[in-house]
């Protein structure tokens, strides 16, 4: 995947006549996540399905003028996670890199609205394990080492420098995986097969451009 990313990247920016727009700036905005554990029930595996993160990062954009077709590209710091049983937080972090082909409609001089969509790619940082006591048998939370999504998106761009938008984050590849490694009621069968969770996520995002 990461070498599909990198070959779409090139091809979209080759394709680029010498008059297309090119700008940079920084983004920012709100993660709000939809953890989807199949085959384990929330109460044992996290004490919500929701969480509330961040996002933020450089971003670059390169844009044809007048039919409004371009691509932006953004390397992210952003933070998600899971709420667990215990009252503690397994969090999720990574350099969240998106690519998107974007669909621009001008409102006039100061205004203008914009569609985009395309595939991200998560490498995560910081601690890829947790575990954790639901108060009957010991859990752990493993993290994939990297994780792939796709973008759908739209929003408004204002007096050229600003950028609001709402994102939609559909997971393709898994996010990581839960399992049993500790039960100490005596006797007790360990079921220590993973289950594997997703995470959506809606997002929403503010850019200024330079």
């Amino acid at each position: 995947m990461k070498k599909v990313l990198v070959i779409c990247g090139l091809a979209l920016l080759s394709i680029m006549p010498a008059s297309a727009q090119f700008s940079w700036g920084i983004r920012g905005g709100l993660n709000l996540v939809n953890n989807d554990i199949t085959a384990v029930t929330k109460e044992s595996a996290a004490s919500k399905d929701s969480y509330t993160g961040y996002f933020i990062g450089p971003m670059a954009e390169v844009q044809i003028p007048v039919i409004g077709i371009g691509v932006d590209l953004a390397a992210l710091y952003s933070q998600k996670g899971i709420e667990l049983p215990d009252t503690s937080t397994m969090k999720n972090q990574s350099l969240a890199i998106p690519l998107s082909l974007k669909y621009t409609l001008g409102l006039g001089n100061f205004a203008a609205v914009y569609f985009a969509a395309g595939p991200q790619l998560d490498f995560k940082i910081g601690d890829l394990n947790t575990s954790f006591n639901d108060g009957e048998e010991v859990k752990d939370f493993a993290l994939e080492k990297s994780s792939w999504s796709i973008n759908i998106g739209a929003g408004v761009k204002l007096i050229n420098h600003i950028q609001a938008g709402i994102n939609y984050n559909i997971p393709v590849s898994k996010e990581g995986a839960v399992k049993v490694i500790d039960n100490p009621t005596p006797g007790a069968v360990i079921d220590n097969e993973p289950v594997d969770f997703k995470s959506s996520t809606l997002q929403f995002c503010l850019t200024w451009t330079f």
